[in-house]
């Protein structure tokens, strides 16, 4: 992946229309979630289905827009998280690959002890 690890992800706590592009996504961060989109941070948004995903992220030249479709199985429930969460690469990572990171019944991250 391009993003750069070393800048927070977000992911977004509400379902998005993944019809939605550049514009409407940016929109949603700057005024919904009130992040600054030029932070290089990198903001992950589900579709209602789970069955797609959208990135974005700006790079340093331009937003760029990552749009990813499962195969088999669905991207974990987004429902329970409260407000928009910050998760690490690999967290990322597994979610992307349509595994689950452990959510506590009012929708806060559970740590794992390494």
């Amino acid at each position: 992946m391009i993003f750069d690890p070393k800048y927070p992800i977000y992911i977004f706590n509400d379902y998005v229309d993944m019809r939605k592009g550049h514009n409407t996504l940016a929109y949603i961060v700057t005024h919904t979630i009130n992040l600054e989109l030029m932070s290089g941070a990198l903001f992950l948004f589900v579709a209602k289905s789970r069955k797609a995903c959208k990135a974005l992220f700006f790079d340093g030249n331009g937003l760029v827009l990552i749009h990813k479709k499962i195969e088999r199985g669905r991207f974990m429930s987004f429902e329970n998280i409260k407000e928009v969460t910050e998760i690490n690469s690999n967290e990322l990572t597994l979610i992307l690959n349509g595994g689950q990171i452990p959510l506590s019944k009012s929708g806060k991250k559970i740590l794992l002890k390494r």
